[in-house]
């Protein structure tokens, strides 16, 4: 339930004082850095208007309203979503360096960890989407691949929330996204963290990590199977130029389709040693051009989510919008 002091306004609206709550599906539009935050300075407010954002959530209880009046405003009341978003996010980091580390040394998934950061994801997802979405903009050096885990398992909840899909296929495409890069654990340092461009040995070593991370998952005892599948077929392309199998379009699983459109969305924002981040719509433009990489349907579908521009000819997008309820229901009845 959405607490009564949260208010939709046009961005025309806003004034400093205001607390900025979020941005709903434009958060990707967002000039800001911050996901939640008090606009505090004029340059901070033109930045705003001349954005791309149209509209935007504020925080009754937080900051002031759309008019100096506040006679018709709702009383605020006191807020359901977590104090302290950031504080979440790190714990949830965290959680996942322990997983990590623990599967290094005892090749063991530690499954009730597991399950804890998918919900501190889950609820952040129900209470405050853009503050753990924003980890798809921010990630420190240190903690990139724990952050990348956290914020693709953010993106494929979303993601599967607006496909519609039964809550207990959420629940594991969520935790199969958490773990798709577990393998990495047994790639050298080196390799993980090089800012050159990675020479053809290297790279055969990259390449080792989704059968690595099956391998690890296989010996944990409760996961669904979905869950290794997800991390084995992450890196496949529909046109069969993939890794490791080199599979090829209906023999690659929905749920590896839906975790891999969020696995390279994320990565493609992201700053990593050897690249800057690329914005959201830029990600998406290059993701749309890429012919045989991702299952179209799903792309469409992720793009209407995330809030980004189809650019594909309409009838293009028409065949695409017919064909989605049928291929989700078909494809994600084998989970």
């Amino acid at each position: 339930m959405i607490s009564s002091t949260l208010l939709q306004i046009d961005k025309n609206e806003a004034r400093l004082g205001m607390f900025v709550h979020g941005f709903g599906k434009q958060w990707l539009r967002s000039p800001f850095a911050a996901s939640q935050f008090k606009l505090s300075s004029p340059a901070e407010l033109q930045a705003l208007r001349e954005s791309s954002v149209t509209t935007l959530v504020i925080d009754l209880s937080k900051g002031i309203g759309p008019t100096s009046s506040t006679a018709e405003l709702p009383k605020p009341i006191e807020s359901s979503t977590p104090a302290n978003t950031e504080a979440a996010l790190m714990k949830a980091t965290g959680m996942v360096r322990s997983i990590f580390s623990n599967a290094a040394s005892s090749t063991c998934i530690d499954q009730q960890q597991v399950e804890a950061v998918v919900d501190v994801v889950d609820q952040l997802l129900h209470t405050r989407p853009a503050s753990v979405l924003n980890l798809t903009k921010l990630k420190t050096k240190d903690e990139i691949s724990f952050q990348h885990s956290v914020a693709v398992c953010a993106l494929v909840g979303l993601f599967a929330r607006h496909l519609k899909l039964d809550s207990n296929l959420v629940r594991i495409l969520s935790v199969g996204s958490l773990l798709h890069d577990i393998g990495k654990i047994r790639i050298p340092t080196a390799i993980l963290t090089k800012a050159d461009k990675l020479t053809a040995d290297e790279m055969a070593i990259m390449q080792t990590h989704p059968r690595e991370g099956y391998a690890i998952l296989a010996t944990t005892k409760g996961l669904p199977e979905i869950v290794g599948k997800i991390c084995l077929h992450h890196h496949e392309k529909l046109d069969g130029s993939g890794y490791p199998d080199g599979l090829k379009d209906g023999q690659i699983g929905a749920a590896a389709r839906i975790v891999a459109i969020c696995d390279v969305f994320d990565a493609l924002t992201s700053i990593r040693p050897y690249k800057k981040g690329f914005t959201p719509e830029a990600a998406g433009e290059m993701m749309e051009t890429w012919s045989g990489h991702f299952d179209r349907v799903l792309l469409k579908q992720f793009f209407d989510c995330m809030g980004l521009r189809w650019l594909s000819g309409p009838a293009q997008t028409r065949q695409i919008t017919d064909e989605t309820g049928a291929l989700a229901q078909a494809d994600l009845n084998n989970f």
